[in-house]
């Protein structure tokens, strides 16, 4: 009698999902001048393959778990004086899992994707709010910068 153990799979996949960028523009008021900040979001999509094929007469435990991280680039500018970009990322904004192999898996993520689009924009928006004071500490800091010279 043969016998088969199959040891557990664990492959990584990451690819980011073609799906139409999420985007913000605002304007801050500033004593230097309103400063108007441009945010461009654009999703991440990492897969793991876990859980082993089933023989015959086996149950199978794979399983493909999935996270959808959002990257964030800014653009701002002051006047003509100062611009200044960064680059924001949250991990893990969704994620999920879904029984069977990952590479049946990648064509659905992009359907989660607009499906919980809104669930993105609101991940966008908190960190756009974050990162208000770093644009009033850089213009501050280009404002100083302007009075000594």
């Amino acid at each position: 009698m043969k016998i088969f153990a199959f040891a557990g799979l664990a492959v990584g996949l990451a690819f980011s999902v073609p799906a139409a960028a999420i985007e913000h523009s605002t304007i801050i008021e500033h004593p230097a001048g309103p400063i108007t900040a441009d945010y461009t979001g654009a999703t991440r999509v990492e897969m793991k393959q876990v859980g082993t094929a089933g023989g015959a007469g086996r149950t199978s435990s794979l399983k493909c778990q999935w996270s959808i991280s959002l990257s964030v680039e800014r653009s701002a500018q002051v006047g003509a004086s100062l611009q200044a970009r960064r680059s924001m990322v949250r991990d893990e904004v969704l994620t999920g899992s879904s029984p069977g192999w990952c590479s049946e898996r990648g064509n659905g993520i992009d359907k989660i994707v607009e499906a919980r689009r809104d669930t993105l924009r609101s991940a966008m928006m908190a960190m756009v709010a974050q990162d208000r004071d770093v644009i009033l500490v850089e213009a501050e800091g280009a404002r100083a910068s302007q009075r000594k010279g």
